[in-house]
């Protein structure tokens, strides 16, 4: 079976350039997902299945159910063709213990011609040439493609990576992650009206006076949370611009938090920061410190630390301390973002850095470590 062929391709391609976040791990994930028994009893249980491995919102279940819908009535119209694949499928796998393998370079055969023969090519003055056709299934296009998938599978479960390499959203962490941790960066405060009902001092209220006259009402709780993120700017950090720039969209959007604060800087800061990527609006260190918090600020610093090009810098080490001196004098809360793998830290400036300050991979889980840094638990 080639890979235009597998179960859903379709669909997942569709999906992929609807916006959703889908890679190769998901699409083999729901392929194990039908090989174990999942989703394969009628078009209900294989959409529930799909949903729950690449589904996460609203707007993104319309976007399946269209696609999905469109993939099932193209599905239809060429059901007497899948029949007499997954017939065949099945003739072969009674007549050999095991599960055929996915043919290389050989000619297709039926399963009761001769094996020596290569699949005639029918015309219309050679009838008794043409093989003998398996009987026809009733079945329902994807799901039963969705079945034969044990059958035409190798067991090694590997898809052709290629056709999924044509992608711009190829960073080890999606926006929607990003979304999720930020989220948890929460430092809650009860302010404004008092529009929130207080259940036990409500019942306290009750069990002092016997009966209740009114409720006791608290204002609600709003996330207070300042973040301050300063980003690494050119030089060795220019491929990872990209990964950057999400990380600064995503907080300031999607992260529901009270107050962030986007900076940048080369290298490492010394009296300056600025608030754009071309360094032209400046600001002091004691103008950016005059604002923070104690109790509310925290500090993100991405940056790659010297590790991109693998060297040792003394200087930086000593300007990047006397920096980190600064901020923690003002801020309780600091952690550092690096965009290039552990492995290549020791030995490097971002190694000696990281005995300074909590430093992370700027993966799925090292954005989550660093959340939980940030927070403090």
């Amino acid at each position: 079976m080639i890979t235009q062929d597998l179960p859903l391709y379709d669909l997942f391609n569709k999906l992929r350039q609807s916006g959703l976040p889908l890679g190769v791990n998901e699409y083999e994930l729901l392929l194990r997902s039908l090989m174990a028994g999942f989703g394969i009893a009628d078009q209900k249980a294989l959409a529930r299945l799909c949903k729950t491995l690449w589904v996460k919102s609203a707007e993104e279940a319309q976007i399946f159910d269209y696609h999905f819908a469109e993939v099932m009535k193209q599905g239809i119209t060429s059901e007497t063709a899948v029949s007499s694949q997954i017939s065949s499928a099945e003739t072969e796998t009674k007549t050999t213990p095991e599960t055929p393998k996915l043919p290389t370079s050989k000619p297709e055969i039926y399963p009761n011609s001769q094996p020596t023969k290569p699949l005639p090519t029918p015309t219309s003055n050679a009838k008794s040439a043409e093989p003998q056709q398996p009987p026809v299934v009733e079945i329902e296009d994807e799901i039963q493609v969705a079945k034969s998938a044990v059958l035409s599978i190798s067991s090694s479960d590997e898809i052709a990576d290629a056709a999924f390499l044509l992608t711009s959203d190829y960073l080890p962490v999606t926006k929607r992650q990003m979304k999720q941790a930020w989220r948890y960066l929460r430092r809650p405060v009860r302010e404004g009206p008092r529009t929130e009902l207080d259940v036990e001092a409500t019942a306290k209220r009750i069990a002092q006076e016997g009966i209740l006259l009114e409720p006791v009402l608290v204002p609600r709780r709003i996330n207070r949370a300042e973040l301050v993120l300063l980003i690494d700017q050119d030089g060795s950090m220019v491929p990872f611009h990209s990964l950057a720039d999400r990380l600064m969209e995503t907080a300031l959007r999607g992260g529901r938090l009270g107050q962030t604060g986007i900076y940048y800087f080369h290298n490492c800061p010394v009296d300056y920061l600025y608030r754009d990527p071309g360094h032209q609006e400046a600001e002091t260190f004691e103008q950016v410190l005059s604002r923070l918090s104690q109790s509310r600020s925290s500090v993100l610093i991405f940056s790659d630390g010297g590790a991109a090009r693998g060297s040792y810098n003394g200087d930086r080490v000593e300007l990047t301390e006397a920096f980190l001196n600064r901020f923690k004098q003002r801020v309780r809360y600091l952690t550092w973002l690096n965009p290039v793998p552990k492995s290549r830290w020791q030995g490097t400036t971002a190694g000696k850095i990281a005995q300074l300050i909590p430093m992370f991979e700027c993966d799925r889980s090292g954005l989550q470590d660093a959340i939980k840094v940030l927070r403090s638990s």
